[in-house]
């Protein structure tokens, strides 16, 4: 139960244990109003914010050592070639993700990028992605380009 997003004050673990904010320190207080603290103080029936605030840190950190999936060089095929041919040999809706780092010199980005988009909007699968780097300074051409 998140109650922080509305007001940390109203959580139910304070309510219960109301003496919990007495005497806290700056860096105390401010780690029992983030996001989650006080669900963590709850859960392991903890006083101190601060060794909550920890636990909640080591927990994302190992969370995101574990990725929702697994990719495999089995699961990846690398295709490299010229956007603008069309890349006949990419059958149509067949690619769950285009990933492209084109030149970012404008002349490159007024060519290639409406080539960029007619090859991905062929060859991605429903729900998939392209992600295109390009760099800022001619940004608002190259969207111009991608949507044409």
């Amino acid at each position: 139960m998140d109650t922080q997003a509305e007001d940390w004050t109203n959580h139910p673990y304070l309510r219960e244990h109301p003496d919990i904010l007495e005497g806290l320190s700056e860096r105390s207080l401010r780690a029992i109003k983030a996001p989650g603290v006080l669900d963590k103080m709850q859960e392991v029936g903890s006083r101190s914010p601060r060794y909550c605030q920890r636990l909640l840190y080591k927990e994302r950190k190992e969370a995101n050592k574990s990725p929702a999936i697994t990719v495999t060089e089995d699961d990846v095929e690398v295709f490299v070639g010229d956007v603008r041919t069309g890349l006949p040999q990419i059958k149509d809706s067949s690619v769950d993700l285009v990933f492209v780092d084109p030149p970012y010199n404008k002349e490159a980005v007024e060519e290639l990028y409406k080539h960029i988009a007619s090859v991905a909007g062929r060859i991605l699968v429903d729900g998939g992605s392209l992600s295109v780097m390009c760099g800022g300074a001619h940004l608002d051409v190259a969207m111009r380009e991608a949507i044409r």
